[in-house]
């Protein structure tokens, strides 16, 4: 313990300019305290106004907690980071309460900065870890400083003692924010605190914002007086979020002609330009939940950091405000649902309001954090998914253009699953520009293939506009169980054959030197997972060929460049999610990773569980649609993948492919067929038998297609097979092939004696 305090000071340290700040501009002082003061503290809560330390409010930390502050924060500012990373593990390890941490570092602190000391650690990487942990519990610490009851009842009654008083309370009820506002409607409601009516309606006005979600709920009060003052609050506070509000009051013929005329005061004064006014009160509330359901920045929660935010209710029992902290991932879904709400009730066929309130609630089930609830809901309420259905398709469409705009894949999928159910063709594709036609061409191979099985489902009885593209997503969908595809173009032998090397552990390589070479290599895949490309020219010509084919629309694109070529890259695709940029020598792993980050960002990569589920489903779809001779779909853009399904690693798939092509009429479907059960050898008996069945399938509805080759090969399966139930699948297909040849008379022969 000596050396561990050898050149400690105690609290008294000098208060000279520490070795790390030494130098410093002014700017940068600036910018060093506004930094703190982001990392530190929240938004208006002081730290030098901590709760009275009585035992009214709380014990005083132990020592021992006093102590490890006080030494973490020494060594911190002596650059011994051994020592303070020791002091502020011991610190944690007492597990303390947030107040108490709180309270333990204001006693230890003896006119040394906290927040400073805590923002020059995150540049020193052996004291982040420690030192993020202790700003996060620290910031827990004022939160629940800042709002405890007590603490705002004190400050509100100290508001009329003194001008030094009024100053301090304000402080403390600004820390509390909306949290003081239910305390602040009490006071107003109490007429032996009269007195302080004045000062309460003024720290209303002083809080603003923060306050306001809470403020335009008392509006629900009974009292026409408090609303009136409410209302005047509002139009000091100046923010457009009140309009709607404020604009269902003067269009009520219902209400008092004071507050009416209160009301359009406030309006006046929020709104001086009539930027918002000329829209009613049931498209206010509209435009405030769609400002909700965007993000837009000034309606965004008030503690985003925080685990849960506030949703305010008026409660008439109490005759005031009461709050339901909801998680703060689906808090501004619950307020654009409430803003629609509002919206219908003064309006209930305003449609687009229905919209949006549905596809908010779908997010919010989205967005829920797993394993929470959110409380907004009432108990027993049904689930997302039942409004959506009972809405149909004339406000799913809608719902589906606003989940599409969100770039949300699970919040589009939630979307077309209710579409799928509810709606035939004409109601799901009303135009060119109908959203499903939309989804067929969205980057998440997932959404493209929910819109395509939609349609394909819907089996239209007519061409629409787009139509040509469901069968290649769902071909697409298909290939997908197999292994990804990654075509390598670098005019460098060598650089071309070590990353192909690296790569085929996890892909299927198609490398070549030039875009032409590498894609004639590849003209027999059915999907293309990813591209990577080096040489100017090389882009160039790949550039073109993504224009014309299908298969990379939404292909990730890694590009391989020298310094110079990457930075115009950076500029030329800024905005082209499906783009990386990867130095020249980058490896395979590093390719890896950017085909992962991009994969991320269009949706995430699926579970094979699921690739398989969806390669089944297309199956099915592709089946029906092959037995449907009426239909307007071809299975013939889709030959490439089931040509490939065939050889798929899971027998499932390569049975419903056989299916597929044992019932399209088409001579390269039949050979296609042939050619995989003559190739069967190293499958199981079952496999086997289901490809000969599906080639003799074909042969029933089309007749013999097969080379001369082909049909020897038969015959030879069904004379020399050793496993029987093979042997009468190959001989089931000569039957239905009736070839005029000698195959019966060569069968009888082949009997033994």
């Amino acid at each position: 313990m000596r050396q561990i305090l050898t050149g400690y000071r105690g609290n008294g340290v000098e208060a000279t300019e520490h070795p790390r700040t030494k130098g410093l501009s002014t700017t940068a002082r600036f910018a060093r305290a506004a930094l703190a003061a982001c990392l530190f503290s929240l938004a208006a809560v002081p730290i030098a106004l901590p709760a009275p330390a009585t035992a009214a409010t709380m014990a005083a930390p132990s020592q021992k907690l006093v102590n490890d502050a006080d030494l973490f924060m020494h060594y911190s500012l002596v650059g011994n980071v051994k020592l303070a990373t020791a002091f502020g593990q011991a610190f944690l390890a007492l597990t303390p309460d947030p107040v108490d941490a709180l309270h333990a570092f204001e006693a230890a602190a003896n006119g040394r900065n906290v927040s400073e000391i805590l923002v020059d650690n995150q540049q020193i990487a052996a004291l982040r870890g420690v030192s993020s942990k202790i700003n996060t519990l620290l910031q827990k610490g004022h939160i629940a400083v800042a709002r405890n009851p007590k603490r705002i009842i004190a400050a509100i009654a100290a508001m009329d003692q003194s001008p030094r008083a009024f100053v301090v309370s304000r402080q403390r009820l600004r820390a509390a924010g909306e949290f003081a506002v239910p305390f602040f409607i009490r006071t107003l409601n109490t007429p032996s605190q009269h007195a302080l009516h004045p000062y309460v309606l003024q720290m209303m006005s002083d809080i603003g914002k923060p306050g306001l979600n809470a403020l335009v709920e008392e509006l629900s009060t009974p009292s026409v007086a408090e609303r009136v003052q409410i209302i005047h609050v509002l139009g000091q506070i100046q923010y457009p979020q009140a309009l709607a509000y404020l604009k269902e009051i003067a269009e009520s013929k219902s209400a008092p002609a004071d507050e009416r005329a209160a009301a359009i005061s406030a309006i006046d004064r929020i709104d001086p330009t009539g930027l918002y006014s000329h829209m009613d009160a049931a498209q206010q509330f509209l435009w405030l939940a769609e400002g909700y359901f965007n993000g837009a920045p000034s309606l965004a929660a008030n503690h985003p950091n925080e685990m849960t935010n506030p949703i305010w209710y008026y409660d008439r029992t109490i005759s005031d405000v009461t709050e339901v902290a909801v998680p703060t991932p689906v808090w501004r879904d619950v307020q654009a649902m409430r803003a629609c709400k509002a919206a219908l009730r003064l309006k209930p066929n305003l449609s687009s309001a229905i919209s949006l309130w549905i596809t908010a609630n779908l997010r919010r089930e989205v967005n829920l954090p797993a394993g929470q609830t959110d409380p907004s809901v009432p108990t027993g309420a049904p689930d997302a998914q039942y409004y959506a259905l009972a809405a149909g398709p004339r406000y799913l469409n809608p719902a589906l253009t606003l989940a599409l705009k969100t770039h949300n894949s699970r919040l589009i999928l939630k979307v077309l699953h209710a579409l799928t159910r509810t709606g035939g063709v004409s109601g799901m594709v009303s135009d060119d520009d109908s959203p499903l036609l939309q989804a067929l061409s969205y980057p998440d191979l997932q959404v493209r293939f929910q819109a395509a099985h939609a349609l394909a489902a819907a089996n239209p009885l007519k061409p629409f506009a787009g139509f040509q593209r469901v069968v290649p997503v769902l071909a697409e969908a298909l290939a997908q169980s197999g292994k990804p595809v990654c075509v390598l173009i670098d005019p460098s032998a060598q650089a071309r054959n070590a990353i192909a090397a690296g790569l085929r552990m996890h892909y299927r390589v198609i490398a070549a030197a030039t875009t032409a070479e590498a894609f004639e290599m590849a003209r027999k895949s059915p999907i293309i997972n990813v591209v990577v490309v080096q040489g100017a020219t090389n882009l160039e010509n790949y550039t073109v060929l993504a224009d014309t084919d299908a298969r990379l629309a939404y292909t990730p694109l890694v590009l391989l460049a020298h310094a110079a070529a990457a930075s115009q890259y950076r500029v030329e695709f800024a905005n082209e999610p499906t783009v990386s940029i990867l130095p020249i020598g980058a490896g395979a792993s590093e390719i890896q990773s950017a085909y992962a980050h991009v994969v991320g960002e269009l949706g995430g990569a699926l579970p094979q569980s699921l690739k398989l589920a969806d390669a089944l489903s297309a199956a099915h779809q592709l089946q029906l649609i092959a037995m449907n001779r009426a239909s307007i779909y071809s299975v013939l853009p889709a030959m490439r993948a089931l040509h490939s399904a065939l050889h798929d690693s899971s027998s499932k798939v390569v049975v419903a492919s056989a299916g597929v092509l044992g019932h399209t009429q088409n001579a390269m479907a039949q050979r296609t067929l042939a050619r995989a059960a003559l190739e069967s050898t190293g499958a199981s008996a079952p496999v086997r038998t289901v490809l000969f069945r599906s080639l003799a399938l074909s042969a029933r509805n089309l007749g013999n297609d097969l080379t001369n080759g082909q049909v020897h090969g038969l015959i030879r399966v069904a004379m020399n097979d050793p496993d029987p139930t093979v042997k009468l699948a190959a001989a089931e297909v000569l039957g239905a092939l009736n070839i005029p040849s000698n195959q019966a008379s060569s069968l009888i022969l082949h009997q033994p004696k």
